[in-house]
């Protein structure tokens, strides 16, 4: 089937849809999903998903029909992605991390994906305590709006 053939397909709402399945009731390790349905469930374009196929992130290795598809294990790694890049991270930081997740990579390779992910990790982490001391800040100055303290002021 096309991606064109699934334009109609609506996905469940909150959930996968599997649009190669064809009502058959496989095991999940065996469903496959378009380019278009996969798209929609991570709310991205389907020329940012070839995107990360150029780059080598992602493959659509299975084939129904003639047409391309992804697996299970391949939304898995969209997610990844979506997930670090919504935490602003580099692509080119991603890239490294998951070309250490392949099997037939050098043990230089692998130290280099595990040095990158300790590091973005420490940046996350350190981004995370300067937001949460924002959030403090900004809750307090709240209170006080709503407590009318700041606005006692203000008429004064």
């Amino acid at each position: 089937m096309s991606d064109r053939e699934h334009e109609s397909s609506e996905p469940a709402e909150g959930g996968w849809h599997d649009d190669a399945a064809g009502g058959q009731t496989d095991l999940q390790a065996e469903r496959v999903l378009s380019l278009k349905n996969v798209a929609q469930m991570f709310g991205v374009s389907q020329l940012k998903l070839r995107y990360y196929e150029m780059r080598g992130l992602v493959r659509r290795r299975h084939s129904l029909d003639g047409v391309r598809v992804y697996g299970w294990a391949d939304c898995e790694r969209i997610a990844f992605i979506i997930k670090c890049r919504n935490a602003g991270l580099a692509l080119g930081d991603i890239i490294m991390i998951i070309q250490a997740t392949e099997e037939d990579i050098s043990p230089l390779q692998f130290k280099i994906g595990q040095e990158t992910c300790m590091a973005m990790v420490d940046r996350l982490e350190a981004r995370r305590r300067v937001i949460t001391e924002a959030l403090a800040e900004l809750s307090h100055v709240y209170a006080l709006f709503t407590t009318g303290l700041l606005g006692e002021n203000r008429r004064e």
